[in-house]
Protein backbone atom coordinates (compact mmCIF):
# COMPACT_ATOMS: atom_id res chain seq x y z
CA UNK A 1 0.00 0.00 0.00
CA UNK A 2 1.14 3.35 -0.80
CA UNK A 3 1.06 5.39 2.69
CA UNK A 4 1.75 9.02 1.63
CA UNK A 5 -1.38 8.93 -0.77
CA UNK A 6 -3.38 7.34 1.43
CA UNK A 7 -2.88 9.84 4.41
CA UNK A 8 -3.13 12.16 2.19
CA UNK A 9 -6.45 10.69 0.23
CA UNK A 10 -7.60 10.54 4.10
CA UNK A 11 -6.92 14.33 5.25
CA UNK A 12 -8.42 15.40 1.73
CA UNK A 13 -11.70 13.21 2.11
CA UNK A 14 -11.55 15.03 6.58
CA UNK A 15 -11.39 18.83 5.34
CA UNK A 16 -14.26 18.51 2.81
CA UNK A 17 -16.34 16.50 4.79
CA UNK A 18 -15.37 18.11 7.90
CA UNK A 19 -17.07 21.53 7.24
CA UNK A 20 -20.37 20.01 5.68
CA UNK A 21 -20.88 17.84 9.12
CA UNK A 22 -20.82 20.86 11.19
CA UNK A 23 -22.62 23.32 9.05
CA UNK A 24 -25.22 20.50 9.30
CA UNK A 25 -25.19 20.22 12.88
CA UNK A 26 -25.69 23.89 13.15
CA UNK A 27 -28.65 24.28 11.38
CA UNK A 28 -30.11 21.26 13.22
CA UNK A 29 -29.45 22.70 16.69
CA UNK A 30 -31.02 25.57 15.23
CA UNK A 31 -34.15 24.23 14.05
CA UNK A 32 -34.40 22.24 17.27
CA UNK A 33 -34.22 25.51 18.86
CA UNK A 34 -37.46 27.20 16.96
CA UNK A 35 -39.39 23.76 17.49
CA UNK A 36 -38.29 24.25 21.25
CA UNK A 37 -39.84 27.51 21.08
CA UNK A 38 -43.09 27.39 19.58
CA UNK A 39 -43.79 24.33 21.37
CA UNK A 40 -43.71 26.68 24.91
CA UNK A 41 -45.47 28.76 23.26
CA UNK A 42 -48.11 26.42 22.69
CA UNK A 43 -47.91 25.17 25.84
CA UNK A 44 -48.91 28.58 27.39
CA UNK A 45 -52.68 27.64 25.65
CA UNK A 46 -52.33 24.28 26.95
CA UNK A 47 -51.76 22.74 23.66
CA UNK A 48 -49.27 20.57 21.59
CA UNK A 49 -48.05 21.41 18.31
CA UNK A 50 -49.03 18.66 15.49
CA UNK A 51 -48.15 20.12 12.12
CA UNK A 52 -45.45 22.81 11.48
CA UNK A 53 -43.20 23.73 9.04
CA UNK A 54 -39.91 25.92 9.82
CA UNK A 55 -37.80 27.87 7.47
CA UNK A 56 -34.83 29.74 7.69
CA UNK A 57 -33.55 29.52 11.24
CA UNK A 58 -35.78 31.94 12.82
CA UNK A 59 -39.17 31.21 11.53
CA UNK A 60 -42.10 28.64 12.40
CA UNK A 61 -45.68 28.08 11.19
CA UNK A 62 -47.39 25.52 12.96
CA UNK A 63 -51.18 24.24 13.70
CA UNK A 64 -52.00 22.46 17.38
CA UNK A 65 -53.11 18.95 17.73
CA UNK A 66 -56.21 19.75 18.18
CA UNK A 67 -57.09 21.51 15.22
CA UNK A 68 -58.14 24.96 17.14
CA UNK A 69 -55.19 27.09 17.18
CA UNK A 70 -52.78 28.51 14.61
CA UNK A 71 -49.42 29.33 16.26
CA UNK A 72 -46.61 31.71 14.29
CA UNK A 73 -42.99 32.71 15.26
CA UNK A 74 -40.53 34.84 13.53
CA UNK A 75 -37.35 36.90 14.87
CA UNK A 76 -35.27 38.68 12.65
CA UNK A 77 -33.90 41.94 12.96
CA UNK A 78 -36.23 43.96 11.94
CA UNK A 79 -39.38 42.36 12.66
CA UNK A 80 -40.38 39.88 16.01
CA UNK A 81 -44.02 38.20 16.19
CA UNK A 82 -45.46 35.97 17.73
CA UNK A 83 -49.29 35.93 17.13
CA UNK A 84 -51.58 32.52 17.58
CA UNK A 85 -55.00 32.66 16.12
CA UNK A 86 -57.87 31.01 16.89
CA UNK A 87 -58.84 28.60 13.66
CA UNK A 88 -62.67 29.39 14.09
CA UNK A 89 -61.79 32.85 13.80
CA UNK A 90 -60.14 32.95 10.19
CA UNK A 91 -62.36 34.33 7.54
CA UNK A 92 -60.83 34.37 4.60
CA UNK A 93 -56.33 33.41 3.77
CA UNK A 94 -54.43 34.45 0.85
CA UNK A 95 -50.85 35.15 -0.03
CA UNK A 96 -49.94 38.74 -0.34
CA UNK A 97 -46.73 39.59 -2.35
CA UNK A 98 -45.60 42.80 -2.48
CA UNK A 99 -42.96 43.60 -5.43
CA UNK A 100 -40.10 45.75 -6.10
CA UNK A 101 -41.35 48.96 -8.08
CA UNK A 102 -40.64 48.34 -11.53
CA UNK A 103 -39.49 44.50 -11.49
CA UNK A 104 -41.07 40.97 -10.86
CA UNK A 105 -38.83 40.65 -7.81
CA UNK A 106 -40.89 39.89 -4.90
CA UNK A 107 -39.62 42.55 -2.18
CA UNK A 108 -42.04 41.15 0.67
CA UNK A 109 -44.21 37.79 0.71
CA UNK A 110 -46.65 37.15 3.94
CA UNK A 111 -49.65 35.34 4.86
CA UNK A 112 -52.88 37.33 4.71
CA UNK A 113 -55.59 36.10 7.60
CA UNK A 114 -58.87 38.13 7.41
CA UNK A 115 -60.41 37.32 10.79
CA UNK A 116 -64.40 37.19 11.82
CA UNK A 117 -64.00 38.97 14.65
CA UNK A 118 -62.31 42.31 13.82
CA UNK A 119 -62.88 42.22 10.20
CA UNK A 120 -59.16 43.26 10.01
CA UNK A 121 -56.04 40.84 8.56
CA UNK A 122 -53.65 39.34 10.16
CA UNK A 123 -50.49 39.17 8.71
CA UNK A 124 -47.62 36.80 9.04
CA UNK A 125 -44.41 37.49 7.57
CA UNK A 126 -42.49 34.73 5.24
CA UNK A 127 -39.97 36.82 3.90
CA UNK A 128 -38.62 40.15 3.16
CA UNK A 129 -35.64 41.10 1.54
CA UNK A 130 -32.39 42.91 3.47
CA UNK A 131 -28.84 42.66 3.48
CA UNK A 132 -28.78 38.94 4.72
CA UNK A 133 -31.99 37.75 2.71
CA UNK A 134 -32.26 38.37 -0.59
CA UNK A 135 -33.30 35.74 -2.15
CA UNK A 136 -36.37 33.47 -1.25
CA UNK A 137 -35.87 29.88 -0.70
CA UNK A 138 -39.04 27.69 0.77
CA UNK A 139 -40.37 30.26 1.97
CA UNK A 140 -43.46 30.64 -1.50
CA UNK A 141 -43.93 26.73 -1.32
CA UNK A 142 -44.68 26.81 2.54
CA UNK A 143 -46.87 30.01 2.43
CA UNK A 144 -49.25 28.27 -0.35
CA UNK A 145 -49.24 25.00 1.20
CA UNK A 146 -50.24 26.90 4.72
CA UNK A 147 -52.66 28.74 2.80
CA UNK A 148 -54.63 25.91 1.17
CA UNK A 149 -54.38 23.92 4.36
CA UNK A 150 -55.88 27.02 6.10
CA UNK A 151 -58.56 27.82 3.06
CA UNK A 152 -60.85 24.58 3.84
CA UNK A 153 -60.71 24.99 7.65
CA UNK A 154 -63.05 28.29 8.39
CA UNK A 155 -66.38 27.76 7.52
CA UNK A 156 -67.92 28.50 4.47
CA UNK A 157 -71.10 31.05 4.13
CA UNK A 158 -73.70 28.10 2.55
CA UNK A 159 -75.77 28.40 -0.26
CA UNK A 160 -79.04 26.65 -0.33
CA UNK A 161 -80.73 26.30 -3.46
CA UNK A 162 -84.61 25.20 -3.58
CA UNK A 163 -86.76 23.65 -6.06
CA UNK A 164 -90.04 25.34 -6.53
Amino acid sequence: MDIPNLIMGITLFAVILLPILLINKKVLEKRKRIIAKINAFAQLDNKQIGEFDAWTDNSIIGISNDNTKLYFLRKTETYDEKMVVELKDIKNCSIASTYKTGTKNIDKLELAIELYSSNTKVYFEFFKVDEKNFMMGEEMRIAKKWSEKLTPEFPKNKVLLYNI
